[in-house]
């Protein structure tokens, strides 16, 4: 049986393999850290961006 696989699929599994090689060099008790603010950046860019829009 074939599936067919969406590019948004192949998109998200090619960003989640780069964002575990990212955390992956980073040693373990740091890696949290890194998530919460890599995430709190990400969050502004889309607040931004939405005010933009409005």
């Amino acid at each position: 049986m074939k599936t067919k696989i969406s590019k948004a699929q192949i998109e998200v599994w090619e960003w989640k393999e780069k964002a575990f090689k990212e955390i992956e060099k980073i040693p373990e008790n740091e890696r949290i850290d890194y998530i919460i603010k890599k995430t709190r950046k990400i969050i502004e860019k889309i607040k931004k961006k939405k005010q933009q829009l409005v």
